[in-house]
């Protein structure tokens, strides 16, 4: 009986595999027997389903981009649209070990996006999907009135992806704490939050 290949399966283990090796020895050291090695695969079986660089890129970013989605289907819906988004956000900074290592690969191909055009287009692909994602939660939060009713969604979701790039960054090389990340995401959700209605004052009802 001929052997089922399930081919998703392959192109996880891959994807995770290019992740890992990214993460441990940065992209010069990243080469599809390498990947292979770190996938327990053949070296000919990975060249079938990673045969470019760019392939390998793209494979590495779809494991990362799947890991952040299972993590966001598996929050808990806040009592407002701001608190969905306070963790949502929160779950893109590195804040353990699992997103560090995810962090750590963004920023390696960051760092390659600035000489190749290629994986330039994949991280704007990747960034242009995070915004997206921030805009409708920002707009959410705008519909539920827990943000300013004015709030110019587009521009805060861009301001924010802003944030976490440049928090992501100072997390990874220690210029910053954990404790001050989450203090410097909550300030910001601060500012985005709509005003409360203070007390009424003489002669007011």
């Amino acid at each position: 009986m001929p052997k089922i290949v399930d081919h998703e399966e392959r192109r996880r283990r891959l994807g995770a595999a290019a992740c890992a090796v990214l993460s441990r020895v940065g992209a010069a050291g990243t080469t599809v027997r390498a990947v292979a090695g770190e996938a327990g695969m053949p070296l000919a079986t990975a060249q079938h389903y990673l045969p470019t660089r760019e392939s390998m890129v793209r494979a590495a970013m779809a494991h990362l981009v799947d890991r952040v989605l299972m993590r966001a289907r598996a929050l808990p819906v806040g009592a407002t649209a701001l608190d969905t988004l306070r963790m949502a956000v929160l779950q893109v900074v590195p804040l353990d070990e699992e997103r560090t290592v995810e962090s750590r690969v963004w920023l390696v191909l960051t760092t390659e996006a600035l000489v190749d055009e290629q994986i330039a287009g994949v991280m704007r692909a990747n960034a242009d999907d995070l915004r997206g994602n921030l805009v409708r939660l920002v707009d959410l939060a705008r519909r539920d009135g827990s943000v300013a009713a004015d709030l110019d969604v587009s521009r805060a979701a861009g301001d924010l992806a802003t944030l976490l790039d440049g928090i992501t960054v100072r997390l990874l090389y220690a210029a910053l704490s954990p404790a001050e990340a989450r203090t410097e995401i909550e300030a910001h959700l601060a500012r985005l939050a709509a005003p409360t209605p203070g007390p009424a004052g003489p002669g007011r009802r």
